[in-house]
């Protein structure tokens, strides 16, 4: 550890922390500012600058009121209090300890003065470290340092206390975990396999946000694999109903193995090739989605990620099949991807062929635009009016165009004067 970059951090924060400091208090750097500190991440426009201090939220007000080129206040009962300086937003907090009641989803917070209690809340101990500013002296009263060097994930305080707390807390582990390479210790998965159902009380909303973050990360299988492992991956999966059943632990491992092969870094690819392997069908897909009560957007981009994959048929690589199966999906080179991540991978050569063949006869045909005659064209001529038939005849010609391909204008023309000769007769 070298803190190449910690007088760059110390630098933004100085003038911060003389007026902490000539007031009587203390000022700490803390959290994940501190953790990519000992790993010597380069202070990014993107890195979060987080302090707590022994003073009071009113004090802290008075404090960098002057300082501020905006100050907000939303997380004042809390002990927070948000700041733009220098062009970043801070947040500085007053030392505090947070727990939930049994049947809570929001925090119970207490102030405190002492620095070491205040980090013994903290999620892990990777996390649990502070900076003082501006010494620059490190508190790591619980050996986060040590633990980050070690490849080790560990609560500050007992595991049990920690997720009853804050159940998300559980899923914040399994991302932890895949982010920095850490192993979960064998006390922290007991207590995350014991606790699992206390996630319940926590808001959908928060879960949705963890997952996102979890399933986006360059390789989220350690952590998939701890939520499947501790029965984390039950309770998400059985959100409405605590008491119905879920996908199997074996099937469950292959749909983060899965996810895993995604190599494309966005979460919404991944949670579709996860349960499109957890779930057997469309419906109980939907069914176990639908609770996570993500953006309408991103609930149909999954949904039709799934169902396009399940659809690919690699046996058959016709024409009319992938002109088909390509109408059916809104995004035919993701559902590909997912399709070969879920795919056995003595199958998956045949689905990379598959969308091989799918771009190759789109270059040739524009399969997302066919060129068929319009509505205002049927209708003048078959000398109808607006209504169900003029959908029948567009139906009727993109059959054609799924068997033929594309089609001249007077052949459609053709084409559907023979249908309305036909079905007049017909009826």
């Amino acid at each position: 550890m070298t803190f190449t970059h910690l007088p760059d951090v110390v630098a933004l924060v100085e003038p911060l922390a003389q007026r902490f400091v000539q007031a009587g208090h203390r000022l700490y750097l803390v959290g994940g500012i501190v953790r990519d500190q000992w790993l010597d991440h380069e202070l990014s426009d993107s890195s979060d600058v987080d302090l707590t201090t022994d003073a009071d939220p009113s004090v802290i007000k008075e404090l960098v009121a002057d300082l501020a080129d905006a100050l907000w206040t939303q997380g004042e009962r809390f002990g927070t209090i948000g700041l733009r300086f220098q062009g970043r937003a801070i947040e500085i907090t007053t030392h505090r300890a947070e727990s939930y009641a049994s049947d809570s989803r929001k925090p119970q917070v207490t102030f405190g003065n002492d620095i070491a209690v205040d980090l013994s809340r903290r999620d892990f101990t990777v996390n649990a470290m502070a900076i003082e500013v501006p010494s620059g002296e490190l508190v790591d009263p619980w050996t986060g340092a040590a633990d980050l060097q070690a490849g080790l994930l560990r609560t500050p305080l007992a595991p049990e206390i920690s997720f009853s707390d804050d159940p998300l807390r559980m899923l914040r582990a399994a991302r932890f975990a895949s982010r920095f390479d850490l192993h979960p210790s064998p006390e922290l998965a007991q207590a995350a396999t014991d606790l699992r159902e206390r996630l319940r009380i926590v808001a959908i909303e928060r879960i949705g946000d963890e997952l996102e973050r979890l399933f986006g990360l360059p390789e989220p299988e350690r952590g998939l694999r701890f939520l499947v492992e501790t029965g984390l991956a039950h309770v998400l999966l059985t959100w409405n109903e605590p008491d119905a059943g879920a996908p199997s632990v074996d099937r469950l491992r292959a749909a983060a193995h899965a996810a895993s092969r995604v190599a494309e870094n966005v979460w919404q690819l991944r949670l579709a090739a996860f349960l499109t392997v957890a779930t057997q069908t469309d419906t109980d897909l939907e069914h176990r989605l639908e609770p996570l009560r993500l953006s309408r957007d991103d609930h149909r981009m999954i949904i039709d990620l799934a169902t396009s994959a399940r659809q690919i048929d690699v046996s058959d690589v016709q024409a009319p099949s992938l002109r088909r199966w390509f109408a059916g999906s809104k995004r035919p080179a993701d559902a590909v991807t997912v399709a070969i991540a879920v795919a056995d991978p003595s199958d998956a050569p045949g689905v990379r062929a598959f969308g091989d063949a799918v771009a190759a006869l789109n270059e040739i045909e524009d399969l997302a635009a066919p060129v068929l005659l319009d509505g205002a064209t049927v209708m003048d001529l078959l000398g109808v009016d607006a209504g169900p038939i003029v959908g029948e005849a567009v139906a009727v010609l993109q059959q054609a165009f799924f068997d033929k391909g594309p089609l001249p204008v007077a052949t459609q023309a053709t084409l559907l004067e023979m249908w309305w000769s036909d079905r007049r007769t017909d009826t």
